[in-house]
């Protein structure tokens, strides 16, 4: 799977992340809805992620970033509300190398991820 996006770097010191992450799922989905998006977290450090806005479908405008993912995921979907509750069972059994997430204005989430 070939991954192309718009990518910027977060700070993950103090789970700044959450708040910054969230804005620029804002600012994307009113140019292009939310429910056309997904995001790819990677690369993750003691104090950074990478993180990057694609298309589902086609090129996003002003993408910097291209990356070839693997071919198998694990698949979880739930609540937006309960995002931290779905990332708590996803990392108890450790550290991620991707994940990709989905949201919609209904409240919907669906996280693929690999180790």
């Amino acid at each position: 799977m070939k991954f192309v996006g718009i990518r910027k770097v977060f700070s993950t010191i103090n789970e700044e992340q959450y708040n910054t992450i969230g804005a620029f799922w804002d600012e994307m989905s009113k140019q292009y809805g939310r429910d056309k998006l997904m995001g790819l977290g990677c690369n993750w450090t003691a104090e950074s992620i990478e993180y990057v806005i694609a298309l589902k479908n086609g090129i996003i405008d002003g993408a910097n970033y291209e990356i070839d993912l693997p071919d198998s995921w694990t698949v979880v979907s739930g609540k937006t509300d309960n995002l931290s509750q779905i990332y708590d069972e996803i990392y108890k059994d450790g550290a991620l190398l991707y994940e990709i997430e989905e949201f919609d204005d209904e409240g919907n989430c669906r996280i693929r991820y690999c180790r």
